[in-house]
């Protein structure tokens, strides 16, 4: 008989986008996740061919579709943000359990309906995808909760890129704020994974972007119950890079280019000289990043901030993070973490575990085969979202802002 830890569940994909490609450019085979790829929903019919040559497995238009179809124990749910909720809920009506990307939903009250419907189907609801399951992350979360250098005093974590100069169609970068709520949850869940989860206040400010004519980053301090404070800066204009100050090792632990800012912004600007022609462009290159893209260039790669599988070496690194402790702090190496501690600077390694979202499916694998909570469950995302939502309130408002739908690691 197959161990039920072992046994291989039904996995759909509902839109398979980016976020989709980024798994099996990662996990070509998928081989390494005891999933089978049973079924994908999409609206564009060539990233369906490509499915069903590469999985053979069943391929809809349809959501709902999907969710019933019984071949699928557990459903990724990749669409826009503003469909969320509504697929969340298809999924527990049909007792699928789900990961859903990030953002979670786009409000908190939308989350929490997801939450109960989850709760209320007997299913597991995963919020995904962050950079809390990059293996250095944990690493420093279990440090300072080993508390080998004494009380966790402040964490500090800060991210400039090119987010805001990539081919985003305007309508999505609008409706995301910029980075804050697309970038933000990465933030927030490092700094929460970290300092134990439970923030009590938000105290942000956000700078415009003239070129986007949007949200083009914030800066956020954070109060957490125990008394450890917070800071995150995000800066997405294409201005400094922050692989600078990390041997220019890219987010997803490939090399990046000194460049990268200024390829990605002048490409941008090139597309912006046709302004009546301006969104169609921005959509056919976000094309060129999907799933199944006929068109997809080693340069509309770059475009994205994505390396080759073969040049992913290093950890992922999502910009740097800072942890003070009683006596000594931390930061991320490339290949570790660095602990400046009373006796000097020690370097430790920490192993290369499987990352991203092939960690977080592991994950709910475990929760799902073994009947245990899953870390990163709906409550949680939905906390990391009320801090992103409450950053945009407190700019918006310039006062600080009480959170209530905090929970602990």
């Amino acid at each position: 008989m197959t161990d039920v830890a072992s046994r291989e569940l039904g996995l759909g994909f509902l839109g398979i986008g980016q976020a989709v490609a980024r798994i099996f450019q990662q996990y070509p085979d998928m081989s390494s996740l005891p999933y089978r790829i049973t079924a994908a929903a999409d609206t564009r019919s060539h990233s369906l061919a490509r499915f069903a040559t590469e999985f053979a497995g069943s391929t809809y238009t349809d959501a709902e579709q999907l969710c019933a179809d019984p071949s699928v124990d557990v459903v990724y749910i990749a669409t826009p943000p503003e469909l969320h909720r509504d697929h969340a809920l298809m999924a527990a009506h049909y007792g699928k359990h789900m990961i859903v990307e990030k953002p979670l939903a786009m409000s908190v009250d939308e989350c929490t309906q997801m939450v109960d419907a989850a709760d209320a189907a007997g299913v597991k609801l995963m919020a995904g995808h962050t950079h809390s399951f990059d293996a250095p992350v944990r690493a420093m979360a279990d440090l300072v909760r080993s508390r080998e250098l004494g009380e966790l005093l402040m964490v500090n974590t800060w991210n400039f890129n090119d987010f805001n100069r990539r081919p985003w169609p305007t309508s999505e970068l609008r409706s995301t704020s910029g980075p804050v709520l697309n970038q933000g949850p990465h933030q927030v869940d490092v700094v929460r994974q970290i300092a134990g989860g439970l923030v009590r206040t938000v105290r942000a400010s956000t700078i415009w972007d003239e070129v986007r004519e949007c949200v083009g980053g914030y800066t956020c301090h954070l109060e957490f119950q125990s008394g450890v404070s917070a800071t995150l800066v995000y800066d997405a204009r294409a201005f400094f890079d922050v692989a600078e100050l990390h041997s220019w090792v890219a987010e997803d632990g490939g090399h990046r280019s000194p460049l990268a800012n200024q390829r990605v912004a002048r490409n941008f600007a090139q597309l912006s000289r046709n302004s009546d022609q301006l969104e169609s462009a921005l959509e056919a290159q976000k094309e060129q990043g999907r799933y199944g893209a006929a068109t997809a260039t080693e340069e509309s790669q770059e475009l994205w901030g994505y390396s080759a599988p073969g040049e992913i070496v290093h950890h992922p690194y999502f910009g740097l993070t800072v942890v003070s402790c009683q006596h000594g702090a931390i930061r991320q190496s490339p290949d570790g973490l660095l602990v400046y501690g009373q006796d000097g600077l020690q370097e430790i390694p920490v192993a290369h575990t499987m990352r991203g979202r092939a960690a977080e499916l592991a994950e709910l694998h475990r929760a799902i085969t073994e009947d245990r909570p899953v870390q990163h469950d709906g409550r949680w995302g939905r906390a990391t979202l009320e801090v992103c939502f409450a950053i945009l309130q407190s700019a918006g408002e310039s006062r600080e802002v009480v959170v209530s739908q905090q929970v602990a690691v």
